[in-house]
């Protein structure tokens, strides 16, 4: 892997707000709103476990439009965001009618327009309303291995779902955590057994990207083995179905946020 992997990204122009998907909704300066999938306002300090950040260094890992890295910044802390380059790095559960299974480069080709560039454009448009400072970086998972840099604290909000490998990608964020890894927002399976079980039963075409819910115990024993001590707090945020077209109204959703500190 060449150190060009990380090298932080030069600042893109800001681009037009109807090119732009928000993951998070988002309050501006001047007074502009911008809503998303999820609505963390107010909820930022619970919602990364009550991590004291200023002063600190912090990467946030999977940053999509940037809330977290944005609040982040607001709290004092020099940061640096991170995401992958484009769709061919996201992996999907496998079934026999599925585009991302069949033909990926056109898969990849389509959620890039469809999804992933709108939400790219949200981080930028983000970053130049905040006047921000947050560095980006675009890297696949697969190349943290390869990074000799270092942070005083790694967030991956609502993540650890969403990778078909998660043991070994809590290994790589908590690779580059000199103190602290959290792990926000995070499904925890009720068990002090060791346990990693499908997040959706294997069986819902529509929550293809969702894949595992580990146990209390393995994040206990995982973290245990790489240096850790861990603990779980509550977070909570609202989720907005109308992000995806469901008319249903915005719900108060609780899951752990999981701290994990160096020991």
């Amino acid at each position: 892997m060449t150190p060009d992997a990380f090298r932080p990204h030069r600042p893109e122009a800001p681009p037009p707000r109807e090119a732009c998907v928000f993951y998070h909704s988002l309050d501006f300066p001047d007074g502009e709103s911008v809503t998303g999938h999820w609505d963390l306002r107010g909820r930022f300090d619970d919602y990364i476990g009550g991590v004291a950040l200023a002063g600190k260094t912090v990467l946030d890992a999977g940053t999509a439009s940037g809330f977290l890295a944005f609040s982040a910044e607001k709290n004092a802390a020099q940061v640096a965001a991170l995401d992958v380059p484009d769709a061919r790095d996201f992996d999907r559960l496998p079934f026999d009618d599925s585009k991302h299974y069949l033909d990926r480069a056109r898969w990849a080709t389509d959620w890039d327009a469809r999804w992933y560039r709108p939400l790219r454009n949200g981080f930028w448009y983000a970053w130049h309303r905040y006047s921000s400072r947050v560095e980006m970086l675009y890297a696949p998972l697969a190349a943290l291995p390869y990074w000799d840099r270092r942070f005083d604290v790694v967030i991956a909000g609502a993540i650890v779902e969403h990778v078909a490998d998660p043991v070994n990608a809590i290994a790589s964020w908590a690779r580059l955590a000199r103190e602290t890894l959290v792990l926000a927002f995070t499904e925890v399976h009720d068990s002090d057994d060791l346990l990693m079980r499908p997040l959706h039963g294997w069986k819902n075409r529509n929550l293809d990207y969702c894949w595992w819910r580990l146990s209390r115990g393995l994040y206990r024993k995982i973290f245990r083995d790489l240096g850790f001590e861990v603990e779980f707090r509550r977070a909570t945020a609202i989720h907005n179905p109308a992000f995806v077209n469901d008319h249903r109204a915005p719900v108060l959703v609780e899951r752990p946020t999981i701290v994990a500190r160096r020991r």
